[in-house]
């Protein structure tokens, strides 16, 4: 009887000293592990990495001729373009093109056969200013009907011309021969080199035109 007293104190007072017992500290989480940088991808070319060395002397020179070579042949592309575009329309208006050269022509030869026969006469100057007063109305009419043929311009190859010689002969190539007579040389030269560059430039023009564009 005693013995088991004696055991149920024991066994109290070891459960009282257990429950007194802190309780263990909670362990810190675990320091997050930190992920590795991707590396770079490398640059291939075809599958094989591009050294990345400086570019030789034969290298930097291929590179400038390709290039050279492909803006010469773009430059070409659009060169033949833009004659195909002026050739189709300059064709569709070949006889006014052709009308507008010969007025031209037959208006400066006048002039011309006129400084010629007056030069040293008395009343050459008025007989020239008459004359280019008569001619006004027809060059005035001429240039009306070249602004109508092409009212933005830029269509034609030859339109700046036209309306170049139009207004030289309107103005420019009789004061230049009323020039002539007073003994000045110099300005009816010009204008006339001017209007033979403008009237060689659009025979040639008219002529590829008549040939279909093949020139």
């Amino acid at each position: 009887m005693k013995r088991s007293a004696l055991l149920l104190v024991v066994s109290a007072t070891m459960l009282a000293a257990a429950c007194k017992e802190p309780a263990p500290a909670p362990k810190a989480p675990p320091a997050p592990v930190r992920a590795k940088p991707a590396a770079p991808p490398r640059a291939v070319d075809g599958g094989a990495a591009i050294d990345a060395r400086p570019l030789g002397m034969m290298e930097r020179h291929a590179i400038w001729k390709a290039k050279r070579d492909a803006d010469a042949k773009l430059a070409a592309e659009l060169a033949a373009a833009e004659k195909a575009r002026l050739i189709k329309f300059d064709k569709s208006k070949m006889s006014k093109h052709l009308a507008l050269f010969a007025f031209e022509k037959k208006t400066r030869a006048t002039f011309d056969k006129a400084a010629e026969k007056l030069n040293g006469k008395i009343d050459a100057a008025d007989q020239i200013e008459k004359l280019a007063v008569a001619q006004q109305k027809a060059i005035n009419a001429q240039i009306g009907a070249l602004r109508a043929m092409d009212p933005k311009g830029g269509n034609s190859n030859i339109g700046t011309d036209h309306d170049v010689v139009l207004n030289l002969l309107a103005n420019d190539y009789p004061e230049a021969i009323l020039a002539f007579f007073e003994g000045q040389t110099k300005p009816l030269a010009e204008v006339r080199a001017e209007v033979d560059k403008r009237e060689k430039k659009m025979s040639a023009w008219l002529d590829e035109l008549s040939a279909g564009g093949k020139k």
